[in-house]
């Protein structure tokens, strides 16, 4: 079974699941060489969970850099979907539906479901969970350090349920706990820290079995964080029906991203391109910072643009609920 994996190559046309789970081709041959060798970024972040800037805010952000085509992931829902959808259809530019999920197995890793259907029951059920454990989280944490004299509770900005560690860490800066989020994570949220917990998570198996099933692209994230072995992990992870890896991403070294993209040739997965953006809560990373213009990455684009474009009207019936 290739998960509908696309094979590797400028002229295919690739396959992908659609939600209902059928295979569907679609032809890339009307593709412009020039739309190819346009800039993309498949991996930033809005206020939605760890970001500072709104949605449309994180579109319009990429779009004056050049960006044309982009993925809203941010953990564990999708509750700006709507609002980027519609300012990227405003303004001209690609926007895939997507999400970024936590795994363990066994360190922690994070997976980029891209261009997912954000009705799909299952994924929506299964993000209910995972919002419901991260708030279950937070909650622990915040107690751990309120018991320490670290009283978070008015620097988090939005609902604690949704927040991440680095919401947690920068509410710990602004109390004047640390002097950075950097010495927030080292000398509070990191394991064996006094404010460190965690909750179970999907199995890298649940997560991209949920993503296929949303008629999604599992990428596996930064795959050298957490002091991953990716020469063992990816073809395990592809058996599961992994179908890309983010080869470019600013935790990686051009020696990293020799390795990861070594590996997804030899493994027949896409590679892509991240910023990781998070505003001005990561000021340093700027949305298509890794973008480069080589055979790669405009595989890649060609793969999602042969993707039937997922719309704001298409959506609109569950505006304002809870998407996830």
């Amino acid at each position: 079974n290739d998960f509908g994996k696309p094979e590797m190559g400028r002229h295919v046309r690739p396959i992908f699941m659609s939600g209902a789970g059928a295979q569907k081709e679609m032809n890339q041959d009307n593709i412009e060489e020039n739309t190819l060798a346009e800039p993309f970024d498949l991996h930033l972040h809005s206020t939605c969970s760890d970001g500072s800037d709104t949605p449309a805010e994180v579109v319009r952000a990429a779009y004056s850099r050049g960006i044309t085509m982009l993925a809203l992931t941010d953990h564990d829902n999708v509750l700006g979907i709507p609002e980027a959808l519609a300012e990227a259809e405003k303004i001209g530019a690609r926007l895939l539906p997507s999400i970024e999920v936590d795994a363990e197995w066994p360190h922690e890793m994070h997976i980029l479901g891209l261009d997912i259907d954000v009705n799909e029951p299952r994924m929506k059920a299964a993000l209910a969970t995972a919002l419901k454990r991260r708030g279950e989280r937070n909650a622990v944490i915040v107690e751990r350090l309120l018991q320490i004299g670290c009283d978070v509770r008015g620097y988090l900005g939005g609902e604690i349920g949704a927040a991440t560690r680095l919401n947690i860490a920068l509410a710990l800066v602004r109390g004047r706990y640390a002097e950075n989020t950097k010495e927030a994570f080292a000398k509070y949220l990191r394991k064996g820290c006094p404010g460190f917990y965690t909750v179970q998570r999907f199995t890298p198996e649940e997560i991209v079995s949920l993503i296929l099933g949303a008629g999604g692209v599992p990428v596996w994230a930064h795959p050298m964080n957490g002091h991953a072995e990716p020469h063992r992990i990816a073809p395990m992870l592809k058996e599961l029906g992994l179908l890309g890896m983010e080869a470019y991403h600013p935790s990686l070294s051009e020696g990293d991203t020799v390795v990861i993209t070594s590996i997804a040739r030899q493994l027949d997965l896409i590679v892509t391109c991240g910023s990781d953006y998070h505003g001005a809560h990561r000021p340093e990373v700027v949305p298509g910072q890794t973008w480069r213009d080589n055979a790669l990455l405009r595989e890649a684009r060609a793969f999602f643009e042969s993707r039937e474009p997922r719309t704001f009207a298409g959506i609109d019936s569950n505006k304002g609920k809870q998407m996830a």
